[in-house]
């Protein structure tokens, strides 16, 4: 049968008129399809288009100094140049890389909590790397408003989970305010050729954390989801956010919720000159939060694991040897 993608209004849980008749709509899609696309989210259209216009602004740079923007240790921060990394291989297939190029940034919250200082996360709390204020004004200004929006969106959706379990709504407060996201500005750019046999635009995976949320209007084509049968792509609903479940919360539900592979097509030919960008906030619960299954009925599927460890190894899956 095929499962649909449905369009969620917050605002009745946002400002508690009804907040169940929201809890219920989410609870079928995470049962149903892992992917909803949310309304009522709170967040102005100024911050949307802030958050385009500078990450334009940095992906118009020249090669070289974009580069700039590459940390020296490695971590997953700043810029990621076009095609190093393969989605597919996240999953163990031989994957071709991504035709996508990235800039990406962590907490932008105060770190001087001890809790950020642990050597076992390693470069999963690595500093944030920026682009020379002079090469795009104001870009710094716009990812940190845009991530703690963001946060506060992934927080409202957490506590809808927890209601959606049947567990008190705080239940993930804990779980996730140490939280250790990577906000990510994608460019696909336009294909001046035919890409490899089997490459994409973003290969097809899952995601690996809580949830992710996802901006791409109006560039938003391309985003599908497998539906149990075929690729369908996702509703394209201006001013919206597409939110899908990761494998963490997949794991936490003992696959009552489901994880939905998906994946950036590429498009028509008649279109290979034509760019998109996508903003997308992959919410990471605490490093040392155990995941394990809150079912209280069925045998786990999954052996407990941790935030931390799951990530490190779906990241190093992902790299492109040179």
């Amino acid at each position: 049968m095929t499962r649909k993608v449905p369009v969620i209004d917050l605002t009745d849980f946002r400002t508690g008129r009804d907040k169940q008749a929201v809890v219920e709509q989410v609870a079928d899609a995470c049962r149903s399809i892992g992917f909803l696309v949310i309304s009522g989210h709170g967040v102005p259209a100024e911050m949307f288009d802030a958050m385009l216009g500078v990450s334009k602004g940095f992906f118009d740079l020249p090669v070289e100094t974009k580069k700039r923007a590459i940390p020296a240790d490695g971590s997953f921060r700043g810029y990621s140049e076009l095609a190093n990394m393969s989605l597919g291989q996240s999953l163990g297939d031989d994957a071709p890389p991504d035709l996508r190029e990235g800039f990406s940034v962590n907490r932008v919250q105060d770190k001087s909590d001890p809790y950020f200082s642990n050597p076992a996360a390693g470069k999963l709390f690595a500093p944030n790397v920026w682009p020379d204020p002079a090469d795009v004004p104001g870009f710094e200004q716009a990812f940190s408003d845009y991530y703690l929006a963001m946060e506060e969106v992934a927080t409202t959706l957490m506590r809808i989970f927890a209601l959606a379990l049947e567990l008190p709504e705080d239940f993930f407060d804990a779980k996730v305010d140490k939280h250790f996201t990577n906000l990510v500005a994608y460019h696909y750019p336009p294909m001046p050729a035919a890409p490899k046999p089997g490459q994409l635009r973003g290969g097809a995976h899952t995601d690996f954390g809580s949830l992710t949320l996802v901006y791409g209007h109006p560039s938003v084509s391309g985003l599908q989801v497998w539906d149990g049968s075929e690729w369908e792509d996702v509703p394209i609903e201006p001013g919206t956010l597409v939110v899908n479940l990761g494998d963490l919360m997949a794991q936490w539900t003992n696959d009552q919720w489901v994880s939905t592979l998906h994946r950036v097509a590429n498009p028509p030919e008649s279109e290979w000159d034509k760019a998109r960008y996508s903003l997308i906030f992959f919410h990471q619960p605490n490093y040392d939060c155990v995941i394990e299954s809150l079912d209280q009925v069925n045998p786990a599927k999954y052996p407990p694991t941790t935030s931390g460890e799951h990530l490190r190894r779906k990241i190093l899956a992902m790299r492109v040897a040179a």
